[in-house]
């Protein structure tokens, strides 16, 4: 018999199974196997009431998924793509790059016959670097709109998708109108955000500063390309990333530098948790860094209990409540993917493979860090060579050279900071240290990157990285086979 938290385990598996092959293969015949597999269920001894349950977690699935397809009808705005039209809405995000703007427009009306229409939906616009548009900005709109295409193997319409983005804006016209539209709580955020980011360049010289801005607060801003390219070959761009994948591996490496401090387990998780919390605050709190964050926190509370059981239901539940909100990401965010597995890698992986590192020293948490991050590492690689075709072969050392660098180069950058916001020359003063950090990281990457060897080019296909992760569960919950089992006792 199953006990209560296996039975709703099981149950939300088949919730975000459901959701799955919702964007695979049609609604009906999602349909058609699920009565199918009921009935082949119910036909096993004792499994009557729990494929009842698994059935209607199955078709809830189903329907948050199909509820969040948009219908293609004249009150969104893609419904009029391919067509210049002009519209009036809100800039709800700004991202400045070196040579462009991308701001993501919520319509609300719509210009048809000279009278205007209530509208929904986003559009995406490519637009100049001048004149800047802020968040809250109220503008008008007029350009022909387009929907997004994939781009050779990368399926940009489904990545944009996850945001609800179904149209395109790359030749626009556009209007102010008026200004502070938006909430003004983030509002101010932003505007902090961006006094931040110029106290950090008025401190500290480039690429440093558009490096640090990239760890504190998730800008890309600045950083040249061929520094990206050089964290790309050697693995390490999570570390500029605001993603599940980078803030769970620093939020393991800054409780083991509190612990290191001897800074007692349960203030070391409420302290990061603290920092976790300000860090999301501070780049905007979007729907992406919130799920980020919360899966940083609950690699901190499997840390702090010290025992992984407790926390698989908290795991699959949060990942349910974050599909139940966006199912899209379930499949087209590669960000969350890449943060649940790395999650499931430094809560299960890592005690399992703690046995062979035993000899490397407990100090600076050198082993602690090697084991995180090797956890993480094994656990998204296959996805990684299955989305992005491309291997690291230098990330396991280039890691372990720099991350335990990361918490502190976020202390100085800290301080440098709130120093800097009192006198630019006592900031320019600490962040002599935060620049000397930086500075290796930037050599340790580069160095690395020059190597011939440091990236391959290696793909494998879906069925061969279900076998891969089949073969590590196999081997993180071998201990737990029977339960399965159980289940058709």
């Amino acid at each position: 018999m199953l006990k209560k938290r296996q039975k709703i385990f099981y149950c939300l598996c088949s919730f975000l199974f459901a959701i799955a092959l919702y964007f695979v293969i049609s609604l009906k015949i999602s349909i058609s196997l699920a009565i199918i597999l009921f009935i082949f269920s119910s036909t096993i001894k004792n499994t009557r009431s729990i494929s009842i349950f698994l059935l209607i977690f199955f078709f809830f699935g189903l329907i948050v998924a199909n509820f969040n397809t948009p219908p293609k009808t004249p009150s969104v705005i893609q419904y009029y793509n391919e067509q210049y039209v002009t519209v009036e809405g809100i800039i709800t995000y700004v991202d400045e790059r070196l040579d462009h703007t991308k701001l993501t427009f919520k319509s609300q009306s719509i210009k048809l016959d000279f009278n205007k229409t209530k509208i929904t939906g986003k559009v995406l616009i490519k637009s100049q670097l001048y004149p800047k548009y802020n968040y809250g900005d109220f503008i008008e709109l007029s350009c022909k709109l387009t929907s997004p295409e994939p781009i050779e193997k990368f399926q940009y319409d489904k990545y944009l998708a996850r945001y609800n983005i179904y149209s395109l804006c790359y030749s626009p016209k556009i209007i102010l109108l008026k200004h502070n539209q938006a909430n003004l709580i983030l509002q101010k955020i932003l505007h902090f955000k961006d006094f931040t980011s110029q106290t950090i360049n008025q401190t500290i010289p480039e690429p440093q500063a558009s490096f640090l801005a990239g760890i504190l607060l998730g800008s890309r801003k600045g950083i040249p390309d061929k520094l990206l390219q050089d964290f790309n070959r050697t693995g390490v761009t999570h570390i500029i990333a605001i993603s599940g994948y980078n803030i769970t591996v620093i939020s393991v490496m800054l409780l083991n530098l509190c612990l290191s401090l001897n800074i007692n387990r349960k203030k070391a998780f409420w302290l990061v948790t603290f920092g976790i919390t300000i860090f999301t605050i501070l780049t905007g709190a979007s729907a992406a860094v919130i799920r980020s964050a919360i899966m940083g926190i609950l690699v901190l509370y499997s840390k702090y209990l010290g025992r992984a059981n407790h926390t698989a239901n908290i795991l699959i539940i949060t990942a349910s409540i974050m599909c139940l909100i966006n199912p899209k990401i379930l499949l087209f965010d590669a960000g969350f993917q890449l943060s649940f597995l790395a999650t499931i890698g430094l809560i299960y992986l890592s005690p399992k493979i703690k046995k062979y590192f035993l000899w490397l020293t407990i100090k600076f948490s050198i082993q602690e860090n090697l084991i995180s991050t090797l956890s993480a590492i094994i656990m998204t690689t296959p996805l990684i060579l299955f989305q992005f075709e491309r291997f690291s072969l230098v990330a396991p050392i280039v890691n372990l050279l720099i991350l335990s660098f990361i918490p502190w180069v976020m202390l100085t950058g800290f301080i440098q900071v709130i120093t800097g916001f009192i006198s630019l020359q006592l900031g320019q003063l600490i962040g002599f240290t935060s620049w000397l950090i930086l500075e290796y990281i930037i050599r340790t990457v580069s160095t690395f990157s020059s190597l011939p060897f440091a990236s391959i080019n290696l793909k494998i296909n879906c069925g061969i990285m279900l076998i891969i992760y089949f073969c590590l569960s196999l081997f993180i919950f071998s201990k737990q086979k029977n339960i399965f089992i159980k289940m058709f006792k």
